[in-house]
């Protein structure tokens, strides 16, 4: 089965891809971990599995993002008068960050590579 990029995961890679995009919520409870873990698994899987590095790239990607977005958010934030507009953007960037890595690994393990919307890649 595959998704709009054509690319199918084989059988052997699901469960590493899903744990793959996992790892990047790995920095929601240990610091840095969300890009460390993956930079990890890509350096590893880069050579072997263009999948799972596309999908490491992908994990570390969003959550540089998101980090250099809630930065710029919080310079924002000093500005008072679009402190309801920098809560908002947290929100958004809370929600996104948890979801698509969510989402990707439940993809992953049906055989589907996902693409994160705006910083996806593709193997």
């Amino acid at each position: 089965m595959t998704d709009t990029t054509g690319v199918a995961i084989p059988q052997q890679d699901r469960t590493l891809a899903m744990l793959t995009h996992l790892s990047g919520l790995a920095g929601w409870i240990i610091p840095f971990c969300g890009v460390l873990v993956p930079i990890i698994i890509w350096m590893v899987k880069k050579d072997e599995s263009p999948t799972i590095a596309a999908i490491a790239r992908q994990a570390i990607l969003l959550n540089v993002i998101v980090f250099l977005a809630v930065v710029v958010g919080f310079v924002l934030f000093l500005t008072i008068i679009l402190i309801p507009v920098i809560i908002l953007g947290w929100v958004v960037l809370g929600v996104a960050g948890l979801a698509f890595p969510i989402v990707g690994a439940i993809k992953a393990s049906d055989g589907i590579y996902y693409r994160y919307p705006v910083v996806g890649a593709n193997p």
